[in-house]
């Protein structure tokens, strides 16, 4: 009679310990990733595609439709999904997700596709979120630059320390690397722009434009771009718009790459690695969009070679 409660007991507790792993399992099998979206723009599609067939698991899209009081019901829609991760696209999106999480950081956030990250303080009293950067480097740009025009060892900066702080002390420290001397022009509103190019034109051989919003202006730009060829100074920035309103070179990150990424990153997060300890990665690959036009209007001669390090080149 022992034994048969002995054995008895066995059972159920086998049943118990299958019952519990069988639980676990659908749980897990229901687990899913929220993206969270700045709002409707097409530049998005392609990195939610990418994101979405990477990821393996189920995905839910949350859209703020630009505006964060649009759905003042938003947050709890999303939260109440119990999302995995968050992957957060645009500055909307990031500043969301980081105050929607303030009080859930067990929730991993990882944001992408936000200019300028730095000015806006994700990481800080934030362990859980971490990003790809939507700039390259600025060593990157400089070399991209040395590379097309070996000639350009002075280059010019405008820019607001509001906005541009950081960046500009990464473009100090690569510019002492490769040897180039970086004429600085701190401003205070947009209006100092043209004042400050006029100052800096005769003193560089090329401009560093930033995407910051006190100098990246339509009309700044608009107003730049003609000043550049008329003073046949060699213009780089990070907008694809820069190269085709005009500017010689654009050196910017290749968005189709970066929901691959995203996925990649939060697979490892995942799997146990701390968004804290991932940090804001570097974006993988990038394009090149080469003006030949305005190279040519400016005295620049490219080789085939030169030529053949673009992505793009436009006529």
């Amino acid at each position: 009679m022992a034994g048969k409660l002995s054995l008895i007991k066995i059972l159920i507790a086998l049943t118990l310990i299958l019952l519990c792993s069988t639980a676990v399992s659908a749980q897990q099998s229901r687990q899913q990733v929220a993206i969270l979206l700045s709002d409707s723009e097409q530049a998005y599609l392609k990195p939610v595609s990418a994101f979405s067939n990477e990821i393996g698991m189920e995905v839910q899209v949350y859209n703020l439709q630009g505006d964060l009081r649009r759905d003042p019901r938003l947050m709890d829609k999303l939260l109440a999904s119990r999302p995995s991760l968050i992957f957060a696209l645009g500055a909307k999106a990031a500043y969301a997700a980081k105050l929607w999480t303030h009080q859930h950081q067990e929730i991993p956030v990882i944001f992408a596709m936000v200019l300028n990250w730095q000015k806006y303080n994700f990481l800080k009293g934030q362990d859980n979120m971490s990003g790809i950067a939507s700039e390259v480097a600025p060593g990157i740009q400089f070399l991209n630059l040395s590379m097309f025009v070996p000639t350009a060892r002075r280059i010019g900066i405008i820019y607001s320390p509001e906005h541009s702080r950081e960046i500009v002390v990464l473009a100090r420290e690569a510019a002492a690397l490769l040897k180039l001397e970086l004429r600085e022009h701190p401003i205070s509103s947009p209006a100092e722009f043209k004042a400050a190019y006029r100052q800096l034109a005769s003193q560089v051989d090329g401009f560093w434009l930033l995407n910051d919003p006190f100098t990246y202006t339509v009309e700044n730009m608009d107003w730049m771009q003609a000043r550049c060829i008329k003073d046949r100074l060699v213009c780089i920035g990070q907008g694809s718009n820069l190269a085709e309103i005009g500017m010689m070179l654009s050196v910017l990150p290749d968005i189709d790459n970066i929901g691959t990424q995203a996925a990649s990153m939060a697979r490892n997060i995942l799997r146990g690695q701390l968004p804290k300890d991932v940090g804001v990665m570097e974006s993988l690959g990038t394009r090149i969009l080469l003006n030949q036009r305005t190279a040519a209007r400016i005295g620049i001669s490219l080789s085939a070679q030169a030529l053949g390090m673009a992505t793009e080149v436009m006529e």
